[in-house]
């Protein structure tokens, strides 16, 4: 408690927190500039002991109090990989377009960003501006993208980036390996920046969280991303509430996350689509109109926001209602096998369309096993279909004749009476048996 007490102190102390970092007995792990107490020669003086600690990992730079000097240690530190292994730098107060910052401190700002194209260490970024971010900037941050390799998480928030800077930074993320979380939430990227954006999520393969609240995304925005969805392999997070989705651009949505087999989580909050949207959505996750639609549905997606739109409490409850399946499956396969045991029980009354599902459907064979334990023997046909296809192979030249009904005086379950007359042998490959009366069974 005492050294968490010094630590706070030194948050706005200078001489502190230099007695601090040049300590070999007290460790650091996050160092703070931000407060007004600190001024550009204090903040040049904390520095210099800085470049000796190994236990920082943290450290929060107000630019605004940033002068050469200072730009040239922290530059060493992060272009020479020399000083504490920092892994997280927040970079606040950077030159805008609305104040009337020199041209030294945009040329300062941009040195420091630019000195992370070598850097080892730093793999969050985060940059907030006091309004918005100098187009120089964006550049600045685009340039790194093309050549760090450890970076991972980049949070542009609230950085004014219209869709110029978004463009920029779109094009270096098209070839980037390293970045798997990018915020560029509360930015007027508009329709333009959201299509560069999606261009970029087409082509690349390691973003894993994407976080575009707020960025006044409309109907050809929206299906940019649309078309994305079906072909992007890595998101598994997707943020795009408090924008203008209609009911158009979240039917597309929902065909394309039939394509999709990454995402887990999805937030349509505070758009602007009603009840057909919400249907869409509902039926890409479960659609029991055959069983090719429930193997056709999404698998993956475990939490979905549609909350404050045109809907109402029980909308929004139906919509999420197949999501049950998909959370509480650790696999995608494990999920569809769960939605097809569901399809079995709701549609054991037309045994000859459902036989005609599974003959020469080789994607369901390995489900069929899985299946038997959420069937009830005694209470439907489909028991003795699923578990007869589950011993026999599948073929395309199983009998289309359907079969009669007989009763069974053997306690096997593929014994020769059981067999179609047809097509009985003596191999026991035959795909379609008949069926014993289940009231006698």
């Amino acid at each position: 408690m005492a050294d968490e007490a010094t630590t706070d102190e030194a948050s706005s102390s200078p001489d502190l927190l230099m007695e601090l970092l040049s300590s070999e007995e007290i460790t650091l792990d996050t160092v703070d500039l931000r407060p007004s107490t600190f001024t550009t020669s204090d903040i040049r003086n904390v520095l210099l002991p800085l470049m000796t600690n190994l236990s920082v990992r943290v450290l929060y730079l107000p630019m605004d109090r940033i002068d050469l000097v200072c730009a040239k240690t922290i530059t060493m530190m992060t272009k020479s990989n020399v000083g504490p292994p920092i892994q997280s730098l927040v970079l606040s107060n950077m030159p805008s377009e609305e104040h009337t910052e020199s041209e030294s401190s945009r040329k300062i700002a941009s040195m420091i960003i630019s000195s992370l194209k070598q850097n080892k260490h730093i793999k969050k970024l985060h940059i907030t501006p006091q309004d918005v971010l100098h187009q120089s900037i964006s550049s600045s941050i685009a340039s790194i993208l093309y050549d760090n390799t450890v970076l991972t998480s980049l949070n542009l928030r609230g950085c004014g980036i219209s869709h110029a800077g978004a463009t920029k930074i779109s094009c270096a993320l098209a070839s980037n390996a390293s970045i798997t979380v990018l915020d560029l939430s509360n930015n007027p990227l508009g329709n333009a920046g959201i299509c560069s954006v999606a261009l970029a999520l087409e082509l690349n393969c390691t973003i894993q969280k994407l976080k575009l609240s707020g960025t006044n995304i409309g109907r050809e925005g929206g299906e940019a991303m649309v078309e994305a969805l079906a072909v992007n392999k890595s998101l598994e997070v997707l943020d795009m509430s408090r924008n203008s989705l209609d009911d158009v651009v979240v039917t597309k949505l929902a065909r394309s996350l039939k394509l999709n087999t990454s995402l887990r989580q999805l937030s349509l909050r505070s758009n602007s689509f009603s009840t057909i949207g919400a249907l869409c959505l509902s039926l890409a996750l479960y659609d029991p109109k055959n069983l090719q639609t429930v193997l056709d549905c999404n698998h993956t997606i475990q939490f979905l926001d549609i909350d404050s739109n045109q809907l109402s409490s029980e909308c929004i409850m139906h919509t999420n209602k197949p999501l049950r399946w998909n959370a509480l499956s650790s696999t995608e396969n494990e999920t569809s096998r769960k939605k097809v045991s569901a399809f079995l029980l709701e549609s054991e009354s037309n045994y000859l369309s459902f036989r005609d599902y599974f003959e020469g459907t080789t994607a369901v064979q390995h489900l069929l096993p899985n299946v038997l334990g959420s069937m009830n023997k005694n209470s439907t046909v489909m028991y003795y279909l699923v578990k007869n296809l589950a011993v026999h192979s599948i073929t395309a030249t199983s009998c289309k004749a359907a079969p009669s009904v007989v009763k069974s005086s053997s306690d096997s379950m593929f014994s020769t009476d059981d067999k179609c007359k047809e097509c009985a042998k003596d191999d026991n490959t035959c795909a379609v048996p008949e069926f014993v009366n289940m009231n006698n069974n």
